[in-house]
């Protein structure tokens, strides 16, 4: 033997927080013990009307497989997020490594249950992942993935400044894409949205 030791290649660090909170709003890393949570969202019929449908158990414990794998390959990931005031699961959110329109791209994802639409905790979080990402992650632009018929979520991207830049790839029908760039962030005050410019605690 020749007495060479291989060891497996080292995990990077982590680039985002395991936690942090908004004004509102408190993000916890995603991990396996959220799977109850994640089922219930998938099986949310309102919820998954604007994501393609509802998804089985076993397609739930994939996804939530593939966030925990995508927090110790790349450092960053999905979180789950409590109302702060009320401490009930409110929905998920984070920055996620995607390949789309034939390139790498880091891309701000968020879902909320019905139960917490219509009270600007969307564009609160998004913004919050927006200012963690530029300030975190070597990156010259965040992405976002809408369906068209989503309005809601379109209107949350462009309230953060970001532009819409076509269809999300060759399986993009009925999609928009979203993207803002480093030197287009932060928002000048006077175009910035409610809420826009809340201090994160790490």
């Amino acid at each position: 033997m020749s007495g060479i030791l291989f060891l497996p290649p080292a995990m990077p660090a982590a680039l985002l927080p395991d936690t942090f909170q908004t004004a509102r709003l408190h993000a916890l890393r995603m991990d396996d013990t959220h799977i109850s949570f994640i089922a219930a969202m998938h099986a949310d019929e309102r919820l998954m009307a604007t994501m393609g449908g509802t998804r089985t158990e076993s397609a739930s414990r994939r996804y939530l497989l593939q966030n925990v794998e995508h927090w110790a390959e790349q450092g960053f990931g999905m979180y789950v997020l409590t109302d702060r005031a009320s401490g009930l699961l409110a929905g998920r959110a984070g920055l996620k490594r995607t390949q789309s329109r034939g390139r790498d791209e880091v891309e701000v994802a968020y879902a909320f249950l019905p139960a917490s639409w219509g009270k600007g905790y969307a564009t609160e979080i998004a913004q919050a992942l927006l200012s963690l990402g530029f300030k975190r992650l070597s990156v010259d632009a965040l992405a976002a993935v809408a369906l068209e018929e989503n309005a809601a979520s379109c209107r949350v991207l462009e309230k953060c400044g970001m532009r819409q830049i076509g269809g999300a790839g060759a399986g993009g029908v009925g999609k928009r894409h979203y993207e803002i760039r480093r030197a287009e962030w932060p928002l000048p005050a006077a175009d910035a949205a409610p809420g826009i410019g809340a201090k994160i605690r790490v």
